[in-house]
């Protein structure tokens, strides 16, 4: 598969640390420098501004997949080329898998889990087969990664559907995984189920 359009998941704050922003920084130099366009959720604060800004200044294709609410409160980059606006959280997400080939989440807040927790169960269930990965910027995920840990030992995520998680603290590492990563065929979505 041709990865030519990666999702970046990412927090509408800069957080209290600024080797996140220099990270989101450095992801989107890394994914334009490949020839990647990046999707992103609109925004023109946080770290999905440092994405968009890099990525726009870097010459590479972005698509902002923005909520009809935050649209309407100007929070959307003015500079990126081409801007969707969804109605509701369900089909903003849906569309970010129509659009995109990969996944990438960084730090962020509860919007950020929601989309990595519903692009997880989209693998597990077959309904998308693409790339996933965390960047565990400064350990940020840590905890959710030692529950997910639990999960899988306790029988509550299969093993398969964890280990197809790419997950790692260094962006290069992450982006080169991603784009040479082979998935498992289509039809094999019921071994992830873990039933």
């Amino acid at each position: 598969m041709t990865i030519q359009n990666i999702s970046v998941f990412c927090g509408a704050h800069l957080g209290n640390n600024p080797i996140y922003a220099s990270e989101a920084k450095k992801v989107a130099e890394v994914i334009a420098n490949k020839g990647i366009n990046v999707v992103f959720g609109g925004g023109d604060v946080g770290l999905m501004g440092v994405v968009s800004h890099t990525a726009v200044d870097k010459g590479t294709g972005v698509l902002g997949i923005s909520l009809r609410s935050l649209f309407e409160l100007e929070l959307t980059n003015p500079r990126i080329e081409e801007v969707v606006v969804a109605e509701t959280l369900l089909e903003r997400k849906d569309i970010f898998m129509q659009r995109s080939d990969a996944f990438i989440v960084l730090p962020g807040g509860v919007g950020s889990l929601d989309e990595l927790a519903e692009v997880m169960a989209s693998n597990q269930l077959g309904i998308i087969n693409k790339p996933i990965g965390i960047l565990n910027t400064n350990g940020y995920y840590n905890d959710l990664l030692s529950w997910m840990k639990k999960a899988v030992e306790e029988g509550f995520i299969s093993e398969a559907n964890f280990k197809e998680l790419i997950i790692t603290e260094s962006c290069d590492e992450l982006i080169d995984r991603i784009i040479s990563e082979e998935r498992p065929a289509d039809d094999d979505w019921t071994n992830r189920l873990g039933l």
